[in-house]
């Protein structure tokens, strides 16, 4: 067996049974808290599905603040102090019968196994085979390591600078979480891949949670409901369509299906790319359900719930601004109402949230060096075939209903049946909630925009209206009429290509890559030679070199560079053109990348490649066999030393340059 894939094997396994200790058990914790308030969170199956919902909700916002005084050892306490709670009454958590287990388990498992699939490393004919998701766990590996060696606020791991990140890092507390507590055996990547397991657990969870508070499920069909959200988790739209079109005009076969225009993902793919973000509509929407069940409570608990919604409200905010900016309009529709009733929760649960992220909200304000404003009017483009701007903006805006026909498919169907069959009940608030929430999150997505690198707000908010639409289509098919089954061949074919598109999308994230497909991101995905020596240079720099240490690879070399973010614990003097994530300037970062591009393209002579490293504050620099200077000399460059060498990669310290 490979040894870098059986290492990643391990540490996956055992970051998801640290997340029992880590997330479940400190859910079912608070779950047993909220009991002694009066606020009845079941037992069995119930209790756990609480029991994710309210860890996710809560805990990122507490933890944040925790971890800010005292550490990732202060989290710990609290966790562990959850966990003991839970663990004085294992029977109310503890699913009774084995019904129960026979739907849970299997889904369990195949969702462990397509998370294995997509994040685990493996070599194919010899070469290391990297998953498309890499585009992204650059990003998310970097900042867990960063959160679990530094804590919080933690230094921008894409681009060396005084001070800290302006960034949504709350997620990032789990996975750096497990990091710290794995002992060695779990790297950056296996941490944020075993979190996002429990992410696509609690999705479940919120969408059950709502269907049930939201009086949705008819009594008798609760087991039909579950198995079609179970169904609906692994479906999406209509795209593979369009995806036919896109092969037909541009000649591409894409590895994702959605990547046709502004993309609409549905729950597999969404978790899988980016459950920070998900994790955040979880906390928004754990916030709506808490302050809706406020409303019938005793006095004493209709303030721990609505102190307990302001902690949401800050978990979502410190998790995704860009849910949170769906989710506030909706929070202050609700709130003027609250006030012209006289009725102070959500003034309360308001107040708590700005509290809680206030501190979140200074380093977003001192930390971040953008220029212009992060939101700007868009139409919704209808694909990435035609021009955005001026006069194509009115074709997109006419084109915007198939837009979305095509997206939600059969949920687009299931939405009009619910909605005619005349069961939606004004009188249920969360029934109202699901209705706003959706009728909000079109609007934000139909005509606004981010402009920090991609179109984020587009992409994440439309998910509130995702999620009523699954639950909608799930209650308009719970039975005993309608059914899934009675529904007309064109409704089957529909559901056939939206199960047929999530499949597409967990193959493509490793197999639809040259050479044997041509693909939109084959200068990004395409198998390279030295990307396992890369990493056995970064994994031995981990032991070896200082922590606060920083390796430059070369940073022109794409789009986006993975390999220092994957696999390396030092930071990196400039990751690439898109090094502004964080909140570094977009124009110190192009200066820095014109200054150090000629170390790695060019032969240089020992003293001006010293020079400009140490201009940059570079301490080490990382040759491989993809850079141009390698290339033209059939190694290193020459009369450099290597303190690091793997046949395809060599990392030189600055220092012995020229000495």
């Amino acid at each position: 067996m490979d040894s870098l894939f059986a290492a990643d094997i391990i540490g996956l396994a055992l970051g998801l049974l640290l997340g029992i200790g880590w997330l479940l058990l400190p859910g079912v914790g608070i779950a047993s808290l909220f009991d002694r308030f009066g606020v009845d969170c079941g037992r069995g199956w119930d209790r756990l599905s609480w029991a994710l919902l309210l860890a996710v909700t809560l805990l990122p916002a507490i933890d944040a603040l925790l971890v800010r005084v005292g550490g990732m050892a202060l989290m710990a306490c609290l966790h562990g102090a959850l966990a003991l709670i839970a663990l004085m009454q294992p029977r109310q958590f503890m699913p009774a019968g084995r019904s129960g287990w026979m739907l849970a388990a299997p889904f369990i498992m195949l969702w462990a196994i397509v998370v294995a699939f997509v994040f685990v490393d493996f070599s194919v004919g010899g070469t290391l085979n990297q998953s498309l998701l890499d585009l992204d766990l650059v990003k998310h590996a970097a900042v867990t390591g960063a959160i679990a060696r530094e804590g919080l606020p933690f230094a921008d791991p894409f681009f060396a600078r005084p001070g800290f990140v302006g960034y949504y890092y709350y997620f990032y507390l789990w996975p750096a979480a497990l990091l710290w507590s794995g002992g060695g055996v779990i790297d950056a990547r296996m941490a944020f891949a075993a979190a996002d397991f429990w992410a696509g657990l609690a999705l479940i969870a919120l969408l059950w949670r709502i269907a049930v508070d939201a009086r949705l499920i008819r009594i008798g069909r609760e087991r039909a409901f579950l198995n079609l959200l179970l169904l609906f988790c692994v479906t999406s739209g209509a795209d593979l369509l369009m995806m036919v079109v896109r092969l037909i005009a541009s000649g591409k076969i894409e590895a994702q299906s959605d990547w046709w225009n502004t993309e609409i993902v549905f729950a597999l793919r969404s978790t899988l790319w980016v459950p920070h973000h998900m994790t955040a509509m979880i906390a928004a929407w754990g916030a709506f359900l808490l302050l809706a069940r406020a409303q019938h409570c005793a006095t004493s608990a209709r303030w721990v719930l609505a102190g307990a919604a302001g902690l949401g409200i800050a978990t979502c905010f410190g998790s995704s601004v860009w849910i949170m900016i769906t989710a506030a309009p909706i929070l202050v529709g609700w709130g003027v109402l609250a006030l012209r009733r006289r009725e102070p929760l959500l003034p309360v649960a308001g107040l708590v949230a700005l509290v809680a992220a206030s501190v979140q909200l200074s380093d977003l304000l001192s930390y971040r060096h953008d220029s212009g404003l992060p939101i700007a009017f868009a139409v919704r483009p209808f694909t990435v075939l035609l021009p955005e701007g001026g006069g194509w903006i009115w074709l997109h805006l006419a084109l915007l209903p198939f837009n979305y026909a095509m997206e939600f498919g059969i949920f687009l169907w299931g939405t009009i049946g619910w909605l005619r069959s005349r069961r939606f009940d004004r009188r249920e608030p969360v029934q109202m909630l699901l209705l706003a929430s959706a009728a909000c999150s079109l609007l934000i997505a139909s005509f606004l925009k981010s402009t920090i690198i991609n179109n984020d707000l587009a992409w994440r908010s439309i998910w509130f209206a995702q999620c009523a639409a699954m639950l909608w289509t799930a209650a308009w098919l719970q039975g005993p009429t309608p059914t899934l089954r009675g529904q007309p061949l064109t409704f089957r074919l529909l559901l056939a290509l939206g199960i047929a598109a999530v499949v597409w999308d967990v193959v493509g994230l490793r197999l639809i890559r040259p050479p044997w497909f041509r693909t939109s991101f084959s200068e990004l995905i395409s198998p390279r030679a030295d990307d396992d020596d890369q990493r056995r240079v970064y994994e031995r720099a981990a032991r070896l070199l200082p922590a606060n240490a920083v390796i430059q690879h070369n940073p022109a070399l794409h789009r986006r560079i993975f390999n220092f973010g994957l696999y390396g614990v030092q930071r990196t003097g400039v990751a690439d053109r898109e090094a502004n994530l964080f909140g570094a300037s977009q124009d110190a970062v192009q200066r820095r990348i014109a200054r150090l591009r000629p170390i790695f393209e060019t032969a240089l002579n020992p003293q001006d490649m010293r020079r400009r490293a140490q201009a940059e504050g570079i301490d080490h620099l990382l040759f491989a066999s993809v850079d141009p200077i390698w290339r033209a000399d059939g190694g290193p460059p020459v009369g450099l030393r290597c303190r690091i060498r793997e046949p395809l990669a060599c990392l030189v310290s600055v220092k012995d340059i020229g000495s």
